[in-house]
């Protein structure tokens, strides 16, 4: 393993220091030489994903509004403002009840991401956006929630794989996931270097 250089770590059994050499670190594991203890460590190198995989992606999730299923709404990478105005990222229908439309014009925003230490896109929802004028945060007229549970001003909420958004409290949409093929994204596999700080 070139370039490496021996470095010691704590045996996950008798927690005493080990002296890891680059043989070890190649093979991956360590036999603790400490009397009594004979502990196989496992060292672990790490990795990451490498975020151009979404450049390739074919999608990035949808909405599907409850009421009416055959009605979608896709998602793009980066933040999606969801509303009845035509400025919004993705412009959503006036649905009506008892004629009333319970969805702000920029009602809230979700941002899609890449969590490289997983290889997942990650869905993050706040009520509301940040008007690019003033930077401010704009809250919506009737609020949002998140299965149920109504999300606070300025807060900033993970959506699980299929959770449902409300808007107004009046109409619910869920939020299905694109799941990248696991096939694909072993191919953006980047291996780190073996850290001695992780061990198994």
């Amino acid at each position: 393993m070139e370039g490496f250089r021996t470095t010691l770590i704590n045996c996950r059994e008798c927690n005493r220091r080990i002296l890891v050499r680059a043989a070890d670190a190649e093979r991956g594991t360590i036999i603790c030489s400490h009397i009594g203890c004979g502990a196989l460590n496992t060292l672990q190198a790490g990795f990451y994903y490498d975020e151009t995989i979404v450049q390739g992606l074919p999608g990035f999730g949808h909405l599907t509004y409850l009421d009416k299923p055959e009605k979608t709404y896709l998602l793009q990478f980066g933040s999606n403002i969801l509303g009845t105005s035509d400025s919004c990222t993705i412009q959503i229908d006036r649905f009506m009840h008892n004629d009333r439309c319970f969805i702000s014009r920029r009602h809230c925003t979700i941002t899609v991401t890449f969590d490289k230490w997983i290889g997942q896109l990650r869905y993050q929802l706040q009520d509301g956006f940040i008007d690019s004028s003033t930077q401010q945060q704009q809250s919506s007229l009737n609020g949002t929630l998140l299965n149920g549970v109504l999300l606070q001003k300025n807060e900033l909420i993970d959506v699980s794989i299929d959770g449902i958004i409300s808007l107004g409290g009046a109409d619910r949409f869920q939020l299905t996931h694109y799941c990248i093929n696991p096939e694909m994204l072993n191919t953006y596999k980047i291996e780190l270097a073996f850290n001695p700080d992780r061990t198994q």
